[in-house]
């Protein structure tokens, strides 16, 4: 019965950082398992009302998956703190504007807005896709700021000390197509001041804004880098305060 509900409950995960509906051959690829096991436990999570199948189209997460979600921890109280400052810097820059949150050795994207003028584009990633802190502008920008005793826990996939200095003394980073081709991107962290005033600041995630090569040119993200980090400047402190007298333990206990 535990085997079963972890994987049922790791399908849910698995099913949440996809495009959706995702055909069944791409979710059991995702999953590493059979096409057969994963249907019997789409099938399932279906009869509970946590999925729906969409005929060939394939499968999406149902209503009480998403109930679910909104129940669990400071999540819902996080994202009515980050939607107006994300959806601002959205309508300021013209382009997409995300948020991840730092989940040990990944960060996870918890919160898009799209371009204003492509509502129905999902915003250079997928709500829920985890992806490597060494991989990307939003992950380099908080492994910059991991302090080195963090650090030596993580794959660095070849980024090096010196790349990570030069991150911190100019604080942003930049993507060019580097994780979604045709997108590029600009990052700046999201940074928790610590009770002790000498110590170093907690690196809770990164805002980003992303958009399409074409418009995203080197000297637009130029312009863009005033806009975000002053819009880190205003979430930043508010969501420290969110997450309580020590952030960064709390965003490891959420293990997103």
């Amino acid at each position: 019965m535990a085997t079963t509900a972890l994987r049922g409950l790791q399908m849910l995960e698995t099913l949440a950082g996809m495009r959706q509906p995702a055909t069944l051959r791409d979710v059991a690829a995702r999953a590493g398992l059979s096409e057969s096991n994963a249907f019997r436990i789409l099938q399932a999570l279906e009869n509970e009302g946590y999925l729906h199948h969409l005929g060939r189209s394939g499968y999406r997460l149902a209503s009480r998956a998403m109930a679910l979600a909104t129940v669990i921890g400071p999540r819902p109280a996080m994202l009515r703190l980050m939607h107006p400052v994300v959806a601002r810097l959205a309508a300021v820059s013209g382009e997409a504007a995300v948020v991840h949150l730092r989940a040990g050795e990944f960060r996870v994207l918890v919160l898009g807005v799209p371009a204003p003028s492509d509502p129905l584009l999902d915003p250079a990633g997928v709500l829920g896709e985890r992806s490597p802190l060494a991989a990307g502008a939003s992950g380099r920008i908080i492994l910059a700021y991991l302090p080195e005793s963090e650090r030596a826990d993580v794959d660095l996939h070849g980024v090096t000390p010196e790349q990570l200095a030069a991150i911190r003394d100019r604080g942003y980073e930049t993507s060019y197509g580097e994780n979604h081709p045709g997108i590029n991107g600009i990052s700046v962290p999201l940074l928790a001041t610590p009770d002790d005033p000498t110590g170093t600041p907690i690196v809770l995630g990164s805002m980003t804004i992303a958009g399409p090569a074409e418009r995203l040119t080197p000297h637009t993200v130029a312009r863009l880098v005033g806009p975000l980090q002053g819009a880190c400047r205003d979430l930043s402190p508010r969501l420290a305060a969110l997450l309580g007298p020590n952030p960064g333990s709390t965003i490891e206990a959420l293990d997103l």
